[in-house]
């Protein structure tokens, strides 16, 4: 719970830092973070119906899919990082 409540402050620290953005860019920001929200929480329900899978597809399913949300979610993290250092202003 402490990366959420993380999340938020840095969201809010980041928006009114950004008053000079325009309000699309904002929007944008807020979008990739529910984005990345959204993308943990998926991550989270997969670790834990891995734990419990004994068919071998299915766990060729859930390793695969588990690999690719963590490249998207990697992915939505670095260009996170990059709209908070200005590197998208």
């Amino acid at each position: 719970m402490h990366k959420i409540v993380a999340v938020i402050k840095l969201e809010k620290d980041f928006i009114k830092e950004m008053k000079i953005m325009d309000i699309g860019k904002v929007d944008s920001y807020k979008e990739l973070m529910n984005h990345i929200e959204n993308i943990k929480k998926v991550l989270e329900k997969d670790y834990h119906n891995m734990q419990f899978v004994e068919d071998r597809d299915l766990v060729d399913y859930y390793t695969y899919k588990i690999k690719a949300e963590e490249a998207q979610y990697d992915y939505l993290i670095k260009e996170a990082k990059k709209v908070e250092t200005g590197l998208y202003l």
